[in-house]
């Protein structure tokens, strides 16, 4: 089986290296994850997910950090000018930008979660020649908002693993939960998620995190506090 991942993902490379550089340049940042939120919720449609989205997987009190109603509503139109899908935006709207998305196998086994974050840090991208995302055109094109920290890696490789999940699914068994967590800079969507209700279910948990100083091809796995200390722990 693990070759088989192998080859499905190298496969799936060029259309992943794409979406990662499309998030990359659209940047947005925690609870205005708007245009993002679109494609990852139509992309998992298409591949036949059952999906939660919005209100359904965050809860409103517990949002830390929202920014305002004016600044909400000037980034859900920026998105709409960026190629935001408008028939999924009511889902999000007002700042719900956060998508569970369930594959059931129809035989028994766990329910196993898999986090992923969306958001994009208050960060001004550098915009010269040496830098390879403006060389190669793909540098943010939202001032004030960067992904420094990878969730534009976190996203598409959550799409990746839906489309191989899925490819394999006649492979599986049990129920797997992909959460796509808006706002995890400064711990705050996973809170919201957490007391909606999304990993009330979930018996085996896991998050992703693009690793600094972790060679090619490599894995870490931890289940306390690697690559940060800050974060929510989910028991």
């Amino acid at each position: 089986m693990v070759n088989e991942i192998s080859e499905r993902v190298e496969q799936l490379f060029p259309s992943l290296q794409k979406q990662r550089r499309d998030l990359h340049k659209y940047a947005e940042s925690g609870w205005l994850e708007f245009r993002t939120s679109t494609l990852v919720a139509d992309r998992l449609e298409k591949l036949g997910y059952s999906l939660q989205l919005g209100k359904e997987v965050i809860d409103a009190e517990s949002r830390m950090g929202l920014p305002s109603a004016a600044v909400l509503a000037e980034q859900e139109q920026r998105a709409l000018e960026q190629g935001a899908i408008a028939r999924w935006m009511p889902h999000f709207s007002g700042g719900f930008t956060g998508i569970v998305a369930t594959l059931n196998t129809g035989r028994p086994g766990p329910v196993m979660g898999f986090r992923v974050d969306m958001d994009a840090l208050d960060l001004c991208e550098v915009l010269e020649d040496g830098h390879r995302p403006f060389r190669e055109g793909f540098a943010s094109a939202n001032n004030g908002m960067m992904h420094a920290c990878g969730h534009d890696g976190h996203t598409t490789i959550g799409l990746g693993l839906a489309e191989v999940l899925m490819q394999m699914r006649d492979q599986l068994c049990g129920t797997i939960k992909l959460i796509f967590q808006p706002a995890e800079e400064g711990t705050r969507g996973a809170k919201s998620m957490v007391e909606a209700g999304v990993v009330d279910d979930v018996q085996y948990f896991t998050a992703v995190h693009i690793g600094t100083g972790v060679p090619a091809n490599h894995i870490v796995c931890g289940n306390d506090t690697f690559m940060a200390t800050t974060k929510l722990d989910v028991h």
